[in-house]
C-alpha cells in the first residue's frame, strides 16, 4: 500500500478501540503525584533551591547520583549526546541526546514533558499518531518514577545549562515486534507502576536518604534484581543478584551469609566510594563504571547512608551457590595446577592480591562466589581494566584457554582460601559466556565490534615476511593449509612455544582478517572466530 492510499474504512472501528483502550490503560497506570505522597522523604528532595547556582548544583549531584552520563554518552560521543548502544534480549537499543540541542537534544522539552519521561517514561510525540510514545525501560524510569517533583526539575535544570551538541540519534536494531511502542502498553498495564516510594515514617533523615539513593536514583535493583521473561524485575527478589551479559551482579540484600548484611560498614562504604580494597576486593565491568562515575563522586556520608539501608533496612535474599558438579574434586585439582600456572603471579598463591590497589584479591571476594561463576568466567574470557596501576590489566584468556580449563580455574577459586562458593563451573557454561563476551579490542577493529583478542608482544611470536598477514582472502577451503603453514613458521621461529600462546598467535592474524570480511554479520563473525579457536586446538597439539 502506498504513502498516499487511504485507510480502509474497516479499519477504523480497531484503531478507535486501540485508542479507547490506550486511555483506559493509561489511567489504570499513571496518577498525578499529590504533595502528600512525598511526605515522608528526605528533606532535601522536597523542595527546589530558590538560588540558580544552588539549583544546578543540585542538579549536578543527583544526575551523578542517578549515573546519567555513561549510559547517554557513546563511545567518542561528547558527553550526554547519547549514542551508547544497550544491548537486550530483543535487540539493540541506542541511547538518546539530552543535551538542550533544539533539534537532536531535548532542548525544546518543557516541564511536564521532561517529568513525563522520568515519572511516567513517555517521551514527547506520539507513535502512530494516537499512541504516547513510550520509553522502553531499559532507561530505569520505573526507578526514576520514584523521584520527587523538585528533583526532576532541578536534573532538567542541570541538563538544560550544559553545551548543546549536535547529535542524532544512532539507529536502534530491536526486533519485531519489540521495535513497535505501543506494544510497550501491554509490558506496562502488568508491571509499571507510577508513583513514590513508601518510606517509612519511623526513618530518620540518614535512613531515608539512603533508601531514596539506592532506590530511586541508584536503581541498585535495575541490576542486581532477577528479571522474569519479559524483563520486568522480580520484585520478591529485590537485590537478589542477577545475570549482566557475561557477568553476574551479585546479592546486595542484608542477607548476613550471601548479601552484604555480613560486610563491615567500612567495607562496603570502600568498595562503593574509593574502588575497593583487598578484603572484599573492587568494582569492575558495569559496576566499576558506576562508582566511578556515580558513587564515588557523592559524599562519604551519603555512601554511609546506602550502606545502612542496604545491611539492614532491605529484605535478605537467601541465595546459596548452586549444587557442585560430579566431578568437583577432579576439577578443583585441575584448576589448582592451572592457577598456579596462569594466574597465582598476580593474584598470589593465597587468593590474596597485590597491594596497595594493584590486583584485587579472589581470597573472601563475593564476587567470585555469588551464587553463578559467571564472574570469574567472564574476567577470563574477556579480561579487565586495571584496577590501581594502567600497566595491571587482567589479560584476555579466551583464547589462551579452551572451556574445560576455564571452568576448573574457576571451580578452584571458588572453593580455595575458605571461600564458600561451590565448584558448579562447567565447560558449557563457559561455552554460552563465550557467545556473550565482547572481546577486548584495539584501533580500528572497535568500529566492527567483534572484538579481536588484546595481544602483547610476550604472547605473539611474529616469523617475520607477513606471515601474520596469512589469512587475507582466505576462504574455508585453504583455511586449514594456511593455519598449518602459520603452525610451522611460528614453531619455526621459536621452538620452544607453548600451545596457549601459539593459539594466541594463530587469533592475532586471524581475527583481524575476519573482522574485515564482508558479507557477514557481526553474529556470524563471532561464531566463526570460536569455531576457528576450537579448530585450532588439534591442529596446535598435533605440532
Amino acid at each position: 500500500m502506498s504513502a498516499q492510499t487511504p485507510r480502509p474504512n474497516f479499519l477504523r472501528p480497531f484503531l478507535a478501540a486501540a485508542a479507547l483502550a490506550l486511555i483506559i490503560g493509561g489511567l489504570a497506570v499513571s496518577r498525578v503525584a499529590t504533595a502528600a505522597d512525598t511526605k515522608d522523604y528526605p528533606a532535601a528532595s522536597l523542595s527546589a533551591p530558590t538560588d540558580h547556582a544552588a539549583l544546578l548544583a543540585r542538579g549536578k549531584y543527583l544526575v551523578d547520583a542517578a549515573d546519567c552520563m555513561p549510559c547517554h554518552t557513546g563511545p567518542g560521543q561528547a558527553p550526554f549526546s547519547g549514542g551508547l548502544i544497550m544491548h537486550t534480549p530483543f535487540g539493540g537499543l541506542s541511547t538518546p541526546n539530552i543535551t538542550p540541542d533544539k533539534t537532536t537534544g531535548i532542548g525544546n522539552w518543557t516541564d511536564a514533558q521532561f517529568y513525563a519521561a522520568l515519572h511516567d517514561g513517555v517521551s514527547p510525540g506520539h507513535s502512530y499518531g494516537i499512541f504516547p510514545k513510550f520509553l522502553y525501560p531499559a532507561m530505569p524510569y520505573t526507578s526514576y518514577t520514584k523521584l520527587s517533583y523538585p528533583d526532576v526539575m532541578a536534573i532538567k535544570a542541570y541538563l538544560m545549562s550544559l553545551p548543546p551538541v549536535d547529535a542524532p540519534r544512532a539507529p536502534s536494531t530491536m526486533s519485531f515486534p519489540f521495535n513497535q511502542r505501543p506494544v510497550l502498553l501491554g509490558w506496562r498495564l502488568l508491571f509499571f507502576k507510577t508513583g513514590p516510594m513508601k518510606m517509612n515514617p519511623s526513618w530518620d533523615e540518614h535512613m531515608k536518604n539512603g533508601a531514596y539513593l539506592t532506590i530511586a536514583l541508584g536503581h541498585c535493583q535495575e541490576c542486581h534484581t532477577p528479571r522474569n521473561m519479559l524483563q520486568a524485575t522480580m520484585d520478591d527478589k529485590q537485590f537478589a543478584g542477577a545475570k549482566i551479559d557475561n557477568l553476574y551482579a551479585p546479592n546486595i540484600s542484608s542477607d548476613k551469609t550471601y548479601g552484604v548484611g555480613g560486610w563491615a560498614k567500612d567495607d562496603l562504604i570502600t568498595y562503593l566510594h574509593d574502588d575497593g580494597n583487598l578484603v572484599k576486593g573492587s568494582p569492575y565491568g558495569p559496576m566499576g563504571d558506576m562508582t566511578d562515575h556515580s558513587t564515588s563522586l557523592l559524599p562519604v556520608s551519603d555512601i554511609a547512608d546506602i550502606a545502612d539501608f542496604l545491611q539492614t533496612a532491605t529484605k535478605p535474599q537467601n541465595t546459596p551457590p548452586t549444587p557442585a558438579i560430579a566431578d568437583a574434586d577432579a576439577s578443583i585439582a585441575r584448576g589448582q595446577a592451572l592457577y598456579k600456572m596462569s594466574c597465582a603471579g598476580c593474584h598470589g598463591q593465597t587468593g590474596g592480591g597485590l597491594p596497595p590497589k594493584l590486583v584485587p584479591n579472589l581470597a573472601g571476594n563475593d564476587s567470585v562466589t555469588a551464587e553463578l561463576p559467571d564472574n570469574a568466567i567472564g574476567a577470563m574470557l574477556g579480561g579487565l581494566g586495571s584496577w590501581g596501576a594502567p600497566a595491571m590489566k587482567m589479560p584476555v584468556f579466551g583464547a589462551r584457554l579452551n572451556d574445560q580449563q576455564i571452568a576448573d580455574i574457576t571451580n578452584y577459586i571458588r572453593t580455595a582460601w575458605g571461600n564458600k562458593g561451590t565448584a558448579n563451573a562447567t565447560a558449557e557454561d563457559v561455552k554460552a559466556l563465550r557467545a556473550k563476551t565482547r572481546l577486548q579490542g584495539a584501533g580500528s577493529l572497535q568500529a566492527d565490534n567483534l572484538g579481536c583478542p588484546v595481544i602483547t608482544p610476550s604472547s605473539v611470536t611474529d616469523p617475520g615476511n607477513g606471515w601474520l598477514n596469512i589469512y587475507q582472502g582466505v576462504t574455508p577451503a585453504t583455511l586449514p593449509n594456511r593455519t598449518n603453514a602459520l603452525i610451522g613458521a611460528v614453531r619455526g621461529a621459536n621452538s620452544s612455544i607453548s600451545p596457549a600462546d601459539l593459539t594466541n598467535t594463530l587469533v592475532a592474524a586471524y581475527c583481524p582478517a575476519l573482522a574485515r570480511e564482508h558479507g557477514l554479520s557481526l553474529a556470524q563473525k563471532q561464531a566463526a572466530l570460536k569455531d576457528f579457536i576450537a579448530s585450532v586446538q588439534p591442529l596446535v597439539a598435533a605440532h
